[in-house]
């Protein structure tokens, strides 16, 4: 065993099978463990090169040329090393003890379990789970059992989409991000129906409905563009091998993209006023006024007003609420809207006239990708500093200790490979420039035998959290919400405030979006009722129908799924499970009698798989066809039949003809249902009715 001092040099060579990259890790790790030594006080850079590793066989252009990377490194992780000069004109370097460790959050205990909770709901589903892992492991102030304390609530969030939806790509972009380099790759840009390749700087990432988006400025446009990750067609690529590749605007911010209608993607061109009936005024309140006006009307209904860029998205939100909304003005909007209807009505009266199918292709074998093919992982002085922070609080002074192997791994998120490769690099870490040590050795294939020789005091206590942490930490909060059946409404909002506190003033380069946000109140009713086991009396809406129904329910589960909230109850009404969306339920009020869990309730299908959208859910099925306009959009998310001139067929599954005819209505003349006759005709009859309010007699 290496003992103090033996193969500390200076100068000491660089193992066998590392790279340059583990160099710099080293130096690095060397630079803070030596200022953070200091106590705060100054060192020269004479002695910076004289005791750190790596700097003294350096030429002196090279020590200052490697001494201004690493220190511009560490401060973008949010470690400022301060500068002085002395009286001679000499440079004196500090790092104050407030600039490296963990600044007290003080989060509650109540705070710390449901963000723990928020882990556990999370880690087996989420790209972000090592980065969320450790950042919660140096709040706990390297106590994994408190994080292991928190049970499973009665909550699941399926908040992606997987690897097949484009997830790989966010490893390499997420490195990008925090490195500020161009990336390139293939795009297939939907509207347009082509491929072309794209070199963007990756300004942050938006996951929306369970979807991943990139947000950066395209080159070939020369704007902001975002870009959504099923859509590469290649994998991601560094435009460049220059460390940096730009600077993010001064005035980018990546929360102002947050909550966006699709009306409202691009800058607003003009403003519509919306006539909402009072069977729907309720729903438009409840999930929409944050992106437009409310006024109301003497009849319960409501005049709604919004600004838009684009016109397709706002009359496909309008059509589909069929006469229960019509556009006032603009009046070019308003006969827009009555064209689409026209031209649909023509198209159900007309023979369908379809042209002949292509054979389908086999689909392509995708390959299964291994999970560290999708999940992000911090940056490897980050993971080091908590690999070094974990061992030495559990090393006795200057004795050595055996540690549980499978306990390091689980408690930092880390496979073994990762694990071996870290422990040799901190190795070679001269912790503090004097001949301190940390040395570990495997003791077998279980065991890890650790020696903390002078070592215990630099890096024991946590550092504070590097902005990847931080956002992981709030995209978290938000894909959760406040509704953790184990805690209060406000308990992760507060943690959430405590934690924007402690951020660094870097700008967020991670974001989540609802389309729908919804509705606290009933949220919190299902909370407390989940919570509490009482039964919940709801006002259901069958979307697209104008029926409310009035039921009582046992709910057992919270489920986020696509970017949407909904619950699962065993409905005492209905007799049986079922599953309700919480943005389409009007009201919700706690009773007073509670329920005894039934036994019988499944719901481990809906945490692996969320809302099922089989056939046996929906069991009745409507032929659709589509025009090549729209084809490549339904093509990406369901099977289609291709027809020669580039429209093609669709099984629509459904369970409510009247929902059937708000969904088609959406498109406009750019779908016609062709069966069955009946819901052909209720789609007929419904585009009447609005043609006569666009178009009185």
């Amino acid at each position: 065993m290496t003992t103090r001092g033996e193969g500390m040099g200076a100068a000491r060579v660089r193992e066998k099978g590392f790279s340059k990259d583990a160099d710099k890790l080293v130096r690095r790790l060397s630079l803070v463990a030596l200022l953070l030594s200091r106590g705060g006080q100054p060192v020269s850079a004479e002695q910076i090169r004289g005791r750190v590793e790596g700097y003294p066989t350096m030429t002196e252009d090279a020590f200052k040329r490697r001494f201004y990377e690493d220190r511009t490194e560490l401060a973008r992780l949010g470690i400022e090393i301060a500068a002085e000069q002395t009286a001679e004109g000499g440079d004196l370097y500090r790092l104050p003890a407030d600039a490296y460790y963990l600044a007290p959050v003080e989060l509650t205990q109540e705070e710390l379990t449901a963000l723990a909770a928020c882990l556990a709901v999370l880690e087996e589903r989420f790209s972000y789970s090592q980065p969320l892992r450790l950042a919660l492991l140096s709040l706990a102030q390297g106590r994994p059992e408190l994080l292991a304390e928190a049970a499973a609530p009665a909550l699941t969030v399926l908040p992606e989409a997987g690897p097949d939806a484009g997830a790989a790509a966010l490893p390499k972009l997420q490195a990008a991000i925090v490195d500020r380099k161009t990336v390139r790759f293939d795009y297939f840009a939907i509207s347009r129906d082509e491929t072309l390749t794209r070199c963007v700087d990756p300004y942050g990432l938006q996951l929306v409905a369970g979807e991943w988006y990139l947000v950066g400025r395209c080159h070939r446009r020369a704007a902001l563009r975002t870009f959504r990750l099923s859509r590469f067609r290649s994998r991601v690529t560094h435009g460049t091998r220059a460390p940096h590749d730009f600077d993010v605007p001064p005035d980018f911010d990546l929360s102002a993209l947050r909550d966006r209608p699709p009306w409202q993607l691009a800058e607003a061109r003009d403003r519509a006023l919306i006539q909402v009936s009072p069977a729907l005024a309720w729903w438009v309140e409840a999930h929409w006024a944050h992106c437009g006006t409310i006024t109301p009307q003497d009849d319960d209904g409501l005049v709604y007003e919004t600004a838009y860029a684009e016109a397709r998205p706002l009359l496909s939100w309008v059509l589909g609420m069929a006469d229960d909304a019509q556009v006032l003005r603009p009046s070019a909007l308003r006969s827009q809207a009555a064209q689409q209807l026209r031209r649909l009505h023509a198209a159900l009266d007309a023979p369908p006239g379809l042209a002949r199918p292509i054979p389908s292709a086999a689909p392509p074998s995708k390959k299964r990708r291994a999970p560290a093919d999708w999940r992000v992982e911090v940056d490897r002085y980050t993971r080091l500093t908590a690999l070094a922070t974990y061992l030495l609080q559990r090393c006795p002074g200057d004795d050595e200790v055996l540690l549980d192997v499978a306990e390091i791994r689980a408690a930092l998120g880390i496979d073994g490979d990762q694990l071996r490769a870290d422990v040799r690099l901190l190795n070679l870490v001269n912790f503090g420039g004097d001949g301190a040590l940390l040395y570990a050795e495997y003791a077998g294939p279980r065991r890890l035998r650790v020696l903390c020789d002078l070592a215990g005091d630099p890096f024991k206590r946590p550092s504070r959290l590097a902005p990847l942490q931080a956002d992981t930490l709030l995209l978290a909060i938000e894909l959760v919400g406040s509704q953790l059946p184990t805690a209060s409404g406000a308990t992760l909002a507060g943690a959430a405030t405590k934690l924007r506190a402690a951020r660094s003033a870097t700008a967020p380069t991670l974001i989540t979006s609802d389309l729908l946000p919804p509705d606290d109140q009933v949220l919190n009713a299902v909370n407390e009722a989940i919570k509490r086991h009482r039964l919940l009396a709801i006002e259901y809406w069958a979307e697209g129908t104008d029926r409310v129904s009035v039921r009582t329910v046992e709910p057992y589960l919270l489920l986020r799924n696509r970017g949407e909230w909904y619950y699962v109850c065993w409905c005492r009404t209905a007799h049986g499970t079922r599953v309700f969306r919480v943005a389409t339920t009007k009201q919700a009020r706690l009773l007073d009698d509670t329920f005894a869990p039934r036994a019988d309730i499944e719901l481990d299908l809906y945490r692996r798989e969320g809302i099922p959208t089989t056939g046996s859910y929906a069991p009745t099925s409507a032929l659709v066809w589509y025009s090549p306009t729209v084809r490549r959009w339904i093509a990406e998310r369901q099977p289609v039949q291709d027809l020669a001139d580039g429209s093609c067929l669709a099984a629509q599954p459904y369970v409510d003809e009247s929902w059937l005819v708000h969904h088609l209505l959406r498109f406009g003349e750019q779908a016609r249902l062709l069966e069955p006759p009946a819901a052909v005709t209720a789609l007929l009859a419904a585009v009447e009715r609005m043609l006569a309010d666009y178009e009185p007699a």
